[in-house]
Formats: C-alpha cells, sequence, structure tokens
C-alpha cells in the first residue's frame, strides 16, 4: 500500500483555521496581524497552498493566538504475507 503524503492535506487544515480567522479583517490588518505582506494573503484566501510552507502556516496560527499541537498515533501494520519454499 503506498504511503501518502500528510503535508498537503495539514497544511489545507491550517490554511482554513486561518482563512477563517482572518475572515473580518482587511487584506491590509490581515498582512500585519500574521507577519507578511497583502500579496501572501491573497494566496492564501485563494487556496495558492504551494507557495507556504507548512511551518509559515504555523507561525501564522499561533501569531493568531492558536495553539498548535502534533499528535502522533500508530497505523496498524498488517504482516506481509509469506511464501512459501518449493
Amino acid at each position: 500500500m503506498p504511503r501518502i503524503d500528510p503535508i498537503p492535506k495539514l497544511k489545507q487544515e491550517a490554511a482554513a483555521k486561518i482563512v477563517a480567522l482572518l475572515d473580518e479583517w482587511s487584506w491590509q490588518n490581515a498582512a500585519a496581524l500574521i507577519g507578511t505582506d497583502q500579496p501572501r494573503v491573497s494566496d492564501l484566501r485563494r487556496g495558492k497552498l504551494d507557495r507556504f510552507s507548512l511551518e509559515t502556516l504555523i507561525r501564522f496560527l499561533t501569531r493568531l493566538r492558536q495553539r498548535v499541537e502534533l499528535q502522533v498515533t500508530a497505523e496498524r501494520i498488517r504482516p506481509a504475507a509469506r511464501t512459501r519454499s518449493p
């Protein structure tokens, strides 16, 4: 089973929260609040997440006084099928 990269989903979740928190703010004030410029706020609101690292999005969340936690849980791993020797 191929592994799925978790980063895009985490970035989407972080960005959605940021956009929701900045919803009532003007572009200029939102940019000042999270420590970036207006074009980056525009990129964020349009979902252009390839222009942001997960680390940057986490920094934006902390500047918005959000607590970010990383939770790691074990995935159940099935043993590989054994092949019999002839």
